[in-house]
């Protein structure tokens, strides 16, 4: 089953890309917090009650192969 959240990365990884190297907390079709620190994003993430997806987006000296 692909969730909403999941659907969302995959159709605007032009707007992951800014994120390079961090962790980024996806709540519906919005991203709701990022940084370096994934405890810190979670928890940033979670204040509003839902459960986000984090993706870890690679470094952009780093080719991803999915």
């Amino acid at each position: 089953m692909e969730h909403k959240e999941h659907a969302w990365l995959l159709r605007n990884w032009e707007i992951v890309l800014q994120y390079a190297g961090e962790y980024i907390a996806i709540v519906g079709d919005s991203i709701v917090a990022h940084g370096k620190d994934f405890k810190k994003v979670l928890s940033e993430a979670e204040k509003g009650g839902a459960t986000p997806l984090i993706h870890k987006v690679p470094p952009s000296d780093k080719e991803l192969v999915v």
